[in-house]
């Protein structure tokens, strides 16, 4: 199934964030934990300013929501307490679907 994860950042956090977004990118494309994990696009969801990092976007192919959320939990991101919220939802890929 595809998922899509919608993830907002704590105020704060961009230290973190900086200091985590390399090896938070290396587990985007290696998660051996998760190998049933795609993830398909993903990146920052900005502020109004059109600069200033938010939190991010993310979609994956998953076998359940469960399973993407875990993926999630285990990212350096959520490890470096960097997300204030993270939804997770089931999606139906309408448009620029791979095929």
């Amino acid at each position: 199934m595809y998922v899509a994860a919608f993830i907002t950042d704590k105020p704060g956090a961009a230290q973190a964030r900086d200091e985590t977004r390399p090896a938070f990118l290396e587990y985007l494309g290696s998660h051996p934990a998760h190998p049933n994990v795609v993830v398909h696009h993903g990146g920052p969801t900005l502020a109004d300013d059109g600069e200033s990092i938010v939190g991010r976007l993310i979609v994956m192919e998953a076998p359940s929501v469960a399973a993407a959320r875990a993926f999630l939990a285990d990212s350096p991101f959520a490890k470096a307490d960097v997300f204030a919220e993270c939804h997770v939802h089931a999606w139906d890929w309408m448009t620029g679907r791979p095929r």
